[in-house]
């Protein structure tokens, strides 16, 4: 397939544009990375953005949106996705199940952002120990029979769930304490070297 020009829209912020920009990474794809100031920017620029939201990934001029959707077409352009239906099927459940854990940790986020110690403090315990532990079990009992979440092979899946648990131990270290062939996985993913390369060299943020 012949390369394509890419361009992601999206804010100063890791946030859920982060799996793509790990993807483009890993498949060794050059990009545009244009961040918008969300107050000055932004509301000039959101009337022209699909469901007036980012990120947006532009494929050669044409628009793609929804975080997961870019995510699984980079994943299948550059191969990094399962061929085998019920195994891709497989990994659209597992990046669905952390993509839903994604509200619970902006809340925190964004208490700490407002000054609110008492709510974060609060919402972080609450994720913690409550919201994140029975998923963390479910995603290391995926893993014991398989060194990836589809199969024997590295998918967009496993970049996309090590860069969402990454932020979140990044918060908490003791929080994947109970699941070593999770950490084993990311660990291994992490140490690709042209994702290293970004992760050493991308943008300081305040998330």
């Amino acid at each position: 397939m012949a390369s394509a020009e890419y361009r992601l829209e999206y804010f100063n912020l890791r946030g859920r544009a982060e799996p793509v920009r790990w993807l483009l990474a890993v498949a060794e794809q050059p990009y545009q990375d244009i961040r918008y100031n969300k107050e000055t920017e932004w509301p000039r620029r959101k009337s022209e953005t699909p469901y007036g939201k980012l990120p947006v990934l532009y494929v050669d001029g044409r628009p793609l949106s929804q975080s997961v959707a870019i995510c699984r077409y980079l994943g299948v352009r550059h191969g990094l996705a399962a061929s085998d239906p019920w195994l891709a099927a497989v990994g659209d459940e597992v990046a669905d199940s952390v993509h839903d854990l994604l509200p619970h940790g902006a809340q925190i986020v964004y208490a700490k952002l407002a000054n609110d110690t008492e709510k974060s403090k609060r919402l972080a315990t609450e994720f913690y120990t409550s919201t994140l532990p029975p998923a963390v079990r479910e995603l290391e009992r995926r893993l014991q029979q398989n060194t990836y979440f589809c199969g024997d092979q590295l998918t967009w899946v496993d970049v996309f769930v090590t860069c969402y648990l990454s932020q979140m131990k990044g918060q908490n270290s003791d929080c994947l304490n109970s699941a070593p062939k999770l950490r084993a996985l990311m660990a291994s993913v992490t140490k690709m070297p042209s994702l290293k390369k970004w992760l050493d060299e991308r943008p300081h943020t305040v998330m």
